[in-house]
């Protein structure tokens, strides 16, 4: 083996380690949406599979959004069951800090709610929810949203 695939194989070896170890702080509940958003780059991407073994909690990346596995299910037949349209089975991630927030998603019934300070990305601005349990974007219930400011994102 050469130097090369020594070093690439001790870096997979590393990545596979630490995902590990944030999906174990998920399904903890250790690691928040502003973690795991952090930390994105380190979770797997989503794939039709089955789920029935996976832990309640264990972060997924899906269409540029975090979701934590919510119910254990096999969707390995079931081509419409990814995050975004199977809410019973998927919980969406937010982040409080505005330098990594995602597109605006509509909540998930009372799973993805828009708590105080968490952030979102809505129509080219960045807006910071004021109110708890938000389920309207910024256009649709201003009074729950406050725009951040360029100040505020150079931080």
């Amino acid at each position: 083996m050469d130097n090369k695939s020594i070093v690439l194989n001790a870096m997979r070896s590393q990545g596979a380690a630490d995902a590990a170890a944030l999906a174990a702080k998920s399904v903890d509940g250790d690691a928040d949406g502003t973690t795991l958003i952090a930390a994105e780059h380190q979770i797997p991407t989503w794939r039709q599979r089955d789920f029935t073994d996976v832990p309640i909690g264990t972060p997924y990346r899906y269409n540029g959004q975090v979701y934590k596995l919510w119910q254990a299910h096999d969707s390995t037949n079931q081509p419409d069951w990814n995050p975004d349209k199977a809410v019973s089975l998927w919980d969406i991630c937010h982040t409080t800090d505005p330098k990594t927030a995602k597109e605006y998603v509509t909540s998930q019934g009372t799973r993805g709610m828009y708590q105080v300070d968490e952030c979102c990305f809505f129509e080219g601005k960045t807006y910071r929810c004021t109110a708890a349990n938000t389920v309207h974007s910024p256009k649709e219930l201003p009074a729950s949203w406050e725009e951040v400011t360029a100040e505020e994102m150079e931080v």
